[in-house]
């Protein structure tokens, strides 16, 4: 159900962005508002809470309680995020408020959740920085609401602004892809009593996203700078420790592993790009130039975040790729020569490689998306009583 509510919204995501990347549509701040949050809110955190279920029921059998619970807050996750999507679509700012505190309240109440798993199973790194990124995202949350709360007209703080998408990117979704990355590509990972770089790491990782966020928010100079040194040494970290796993990817074969390889590999990507735009810009925010953030963001949603879910997604409906060759490299070579390209036109801010790429990519998740949903669709409907 998570997969595909989550896959969806994405949908929605994806079609303002083919459009936008062609110049088709002047779409207002609330539609282009509605594009960001369906894809981080509506399919990244709904797959992301898939995979958090998934982990943590990993392995042993969950009681009646327990998975009445895990239902219970599963849907009510999908159904307020939906509703949070469609107050932006709407562009009402109260109902924004409204549909953000219910989505708040679905988000605190999964982590909640969540977090009470962590005793009934044993902690390995890749659980422990779910965890962590869980913890930013419900933070994240909070700052987003407030950020709610500001432009329907309450007087809080303009650095909500820059404090909300900081949080969400960087203290978020790094740990959540760094998570899924290693859980799949690490198959039998040690308990974090017998591996203290791993613990170092995403320590390291969720205080980069810390410092960022309260830099921003206090306007603390030595804060923001810090994330660069926490950022470096946690993704040096990671490439060390996973540094066979990655080798052994499987580049040249069909499988779904080269996408949690790949994902890997982004994550290292946007550490360098982030690195670049705090010691360039972290004096002045506001000369940042548009395409870093552009590029930023691209690269975090689809290079680290969708490369992992789609592997997710296909081991999750039984090799869904696999069943179709040909969807296997439209999800790989597609979808990321799509995202190579649209970036190399941001960053140039050559219009033609956008409008070129733009549809590569876009068309390329949505195929894959098609595949994903009628191997799971099928599925679910083979279990329903």
């Amino acid at each position: 159900m998570l997969f595909l509510t989550a896959m969806a919204l994405f949908t929605v995501t994806v079609l303002i962005g083919i459009l936008n990347g062609l110049d088709l549509v002047d779409f207002s701040h609330s539609q282009l508002l509605t594009h960001v949050h369906a894809g981080t809110l509506g399919w990244i955190t709904l797959a992301v809470f898939a995979a958090t279920l998934w982990m943590f029921s990993e392995g042993r059998t969950l009681d009646e309680q327990e998975l009445i619970r895990a239902r219970l807050f599963a849907n009510l996750a999908a159904a307020a995020i939906a509703l949070y999507v469609i107050a932006f679509l709407i562009g009402n700012t109260t109902l924004r408020v409204i549909m953000g505190a219910l989505a708040l309240t679905a988000i605190g109440s999964f982590i909640g959740w969540a977090m009470r798993q962590r005793r009934h199973v044993e902690m390995t790194v890749p659980r422990l920085a779910i965890l962590a990124a869980l913890t930013s995202l419900l933070v994240g949350a909070i700052l987003g609401v407030l950020l709610g709360l500001q432009t329907a007209g309450v007087d809080i703080s303009t650095r909500l602004f820059g404090a909300h998408p900081a949080t969400m990117v960087i203290g978020y979704l790094l740990l959540a892809g760094m998570a899924i990355a290693e859980w799949r590509l690490v198959p039998s990972p040690k308990a974090i009593g017998e591996d203290r770089a791993g613990i170092v790491q995403v320590a390291l990782l969720f205080l980069g996203g810390i410092t960022l966020m309260l830099g921003i928010l206090l306007d603390v100079f030595p804060l923001l700078t810090l994330n660069v040194p926490f950022e470096l040494i946690g993704i040096g970290i990671f490439l060390v420790r996973l540094r066979q796993p990655l080798k052994r990817a499987g580049w040249t074969s069909a499988g779904n592993t080269r996408l949690f390889a790949l994902s890997a590999l982004f994550l290292v990507a946007n550490v360098l790009l982030l690195a670049y735009l705090i010691v360039n810009y972290a004096d002045d925010f506001e000369a940042t130039p548009s395409w870093l953030f552009f590029a930023l963001d691209h690269s975090v949603f689809i290079g680290v975040m969708t490369n992992a879910l789609f592997g997710l997604v296909d081991e999750a409906s039984g090799g869904a790729l696999a069943a179709r060759a040909w969807a296997t490299q439209v999800a790989f070579f597609g979808m990321n020569a799509g995202l190579l390209g649209f970036v190399v036109g941001l960053m140039t801010q050559e219009t033609a490689l956008k409008r070129l790429f733009a549809p590569v990519m876009g068309v390329s998740i949505l195929i894959v998306m098609a595949v994903f949903a009628l191997r799971l669709a099928g599925e679910k409907a083979a279990v329903t009583p």
